[in-house]
């Protein structure tokens, strides 16, 4: 992990945050337990309403100006499509898992991890350009919130 930058890390982490409670629900559907699924409408409309307060925490914690409200905006919309995107990668694994082959099984968790990685790297490069853009106390408020969500979150971020 070493090899990873400070603004790479942390827009993975929170690309991890909001991403593994739908990953988590499309690789749940691949187990032999997960015989029945809560509807893609209930799940997606949960799952959206966190992002958008987890947006609107970071809004404020942020302090986001005025004048950073484009790259903040970037930024949330990219939360925002990632989360879509996962969502519709589960429905198209809501299948029961008991009709599903192993090869079906891996393959679902294969595309779920493509699909996170492609999240991540959009995530990032929004980031980046809003990070740029803060002042040198929002960058440490930044800074602060990631460490924060690494810290409860060990096991996403390789600690």
């Amino acid at each position: 992990m070493r090899f990873i930058t400070r603004n790479y890390l942390t827009a993975a982490i929170l690309a991890a945050v909001f991403a593994l409670p739908v990953a988590a629900r499309a690789a749940s559907d691949t187990t032999p337990a997960a015989t029945t699924a809560a509807p893609i409408e209930q799940t997606a409309g949960s799952h959206r309403e966190k992002v958008e307060q987890r947006i609107a925490d970071m809004h404020a914690t942020l302090h986001i100006t005025a004048a950073q409200e484009p790259q903040w905006d970037s930024f949330s919309q990219v939360m925002l499509d990632n989360a879509q995107a996962m969502e519709a990668l589960a429905g198209k694994n809501a299948d029961p898992a008991a009709t599903r082959t192993a090869t079906q099984v891996l393959q679902t968790y294969a595309a779920v991890a493509v699909q996170h990685a492609t999240n991540v790297q959009k995530l990032s490069t929004a980031f980046d350009a809003l990070y740029a853009g803060l002042t040198a106390d929002q960058q440490k408020s930044a800074d602060e919130m990631f460490r924060t969500s690494a810290a409860e979150h060990p096991q996403k971020t390789g600690g």
